[in-house]
């Protein structure tokens, strides 16, 4: 199922990210849903093609932050 959220990365920068989440695969040991596949659609209220940029400067951390918020907002 696909979902948006309005947030910020790396310092406050305003980013929207849309993202999917995934059932529950405990055939492969993935036992409750989880977020995947987390894409920045705008910065600053404008949509981009090209946010390879703010990808570069994002570290593990920022990444397993902004993953956390995904999870947050879908309930997951």
């Amino acid at each position: 199922m696909a979902y948006e959220i309005d947030t910020t990365v790396l310092g406050g920068l305003p980013v929207t990210v849309a993202f999917d989440v995934y059932p529950a695969e405990p055939d492969i040991g993935i036992f409750s849903s989880y977020v995947g596949d987390v894409h920045i659609t705008h910065v600053s209220g404008k949509r981009k093609k090209n946010t390879a940029w703010i990808d570069k400067r994002m570290t593990r951390h920022d990444d397993d932050v902004l993953a956390e918020e995904c999870a947050a907002a879908a309930g997951v």
